[in-house]
């Protein structure tokens, strides 16, 4: 069931992970960005957007899924300050300045989803982040970074990453069902962030 479901940035109505509204707005941007480009595999395979994580009680949100074949990426798109970002010990800098919001471990993103597709021969990749620079005209360099469950991805290069994943298979119907259950009902406060 290749196509495209769901929209970016629709669960961004909870904006209790961001310090403050404008942190919101430039991470709705940063998914905005991702879907624009992701939009155009549609015919490729599943493009999906803005799904819960599965886990009961759990608020923070997928902002991307593509499914090729039974093949899985997941992708949370960040729109952090320009600079070179590093990682040594793990500590991660972004120049000497350290950085602790770059360091979370992505692991269990991708463990929850594979526990909800249990059962449909699903391969689950490591989480993929997507980095976009908040200031587009200077540069974010990400080639040294570190982080625990996830390989990190220039906004830049997103296409070609995609474009390497998605193979000839048809996106597998059960998987795509399975995973369509996620899909975050758009709210009209979420509105404001499009």
């Amino acid at each position: 069931m290749n196509g495209i479901y769901g929209r970016a940035a629709t669960g961004l109505a909870d904006t209790s992970w961001a310090v403050n509204e404008a942190v919101a707005r430039v991470g709705a941007k940063g998914e905005q960005l991702s879907e624009t480009i992701l939009n155009g595999f549609g015919q490729q395979a599943a493009v999906m957007h803005d799904l819960r994580v599965p886990i009961p009680g759990f608020k923070a949100n997928m902002d991307h899924i593509i499914v090729s074949g039974k093949r899985v990426m997941i992708l949370d798109s960040k729109m952090w300050k320009p600079g070179f970002y590093w990682s040594l010990g793990g500590v991660n800098r972004r120049g000497f300045e350290k950085v602790p919001h770059t360091a979370k471990d992505q692991t269990w993103v991708s463990e929850a989803v594979s526990r909800h597709l249990k059962g449909t021969g699903a391969s689950v990749l490591a989480t993929r982040l997507v980095i976009w620079p908040s200031r587009p005209n200077e540069p974010l360099r990400t080639a040294f970074l570190r982080v625990p469950g996830a390989v990190i991805i220039p906004g830049r290069s997103l296409e070609a990453a995609a474009r390497t994943f998605i193979g000839r298979t048809p996106a597998d119907d059960r998987i795509v069902s399975r995973l369509a259950e996620l899909i975050v009902k758009p709210s009209r406060s979420a509105a404001g962030y499009r």
